[in-house]
């Protein structure tokens, strides 16, 4: 069946996790200290080694980069550290001699609390799990990119409270259940490259 223009099919390997939505905490807090935020990056790359992740050094527009390819999802990460923030890129397909290769969207996580202002969430729930969530606005300068039109795509956002703070989030999963946080990063990382697409088709708004 052809694809609707400007909306996104799921591809093979990965789907939308009903049953972890309804299992998503309402109520989270910040990640308290530096020592805290490496954690929890350490976490997402560990993630991605342990389930198989090629690694290859890529070129982005930072210089060479070491990237993480999961064939079975078909995304790469590259994780790497900024001065102010950890930059987390993701992207469709094998990044490996790609030219101009770019993320399709990003989820970086401040380097310590109050460094960077990320649009990713890194967010720990009563139990002590640390979870990622995004606030469904995409970088760069791609004219026509709206959040909104974004969380159409994804099937709208989540109201959480972060401390004090309510937050309409995509909530992708927890650490303590990869197989589904990451099935929910392939999703969101391939929603964003077919809804960047579908701008610069001209078929999506």
């Amino acid at each position: 069946m052809p694809e609707t223009p400007g909306c996104v099919a799921d591809p093979p390997g990965y789907s939308v996790d009903a049953a972890m939505a309804r299992r998503t905490p309402a109520q989270f807090s910040a990640l308290r200290s530096r020592r805290e935020h490496a954690q929890a990056n350490r976490l997402l790359t560990r993630m991605f080694r342990e389930h198989g992740a090629r690694s290859a050094l890529v070129r982005l527009h930072e210089g060479l980069i070491e990237s993480l390819y999961l064939e079975a999802l078909d995304i790469w990460l590259a994780a790497h550290e900024l001065p102010n923030r950890y930059r987390n890129a993701f992207g469709p397909g094998d990044p490996v001699g790609r030219r101009n290769l770019w993320p399709s969207i990003q989820l970086n996580l401040a380097l310590a609390p109050g460094s960077s202002r990320p649009r990713a969430r890194f967010v720990r729930d009563r139990e002590d799990r640390i979870w990622v969530a995004h606030s469904g606005t995409l970088g760069g300068r791609q004219a026509g990119v709206s959040r909104t039109g974004f969380l159409e795509l994804l099937g709208g956002a989540q109201r959480v409270t972060i401390d004090d703070t309510t937050e309409e989030l995509v909530i992708l999963g927890t650490f303590a259940e990869p197989a589904s946080l990451l099935s929910q990063l392939a999703r969101i990382t391939h929603s964003a490259s077919q809804y960047r697409d579908a701008l610069a088709a001209g078929l999506s708004q």
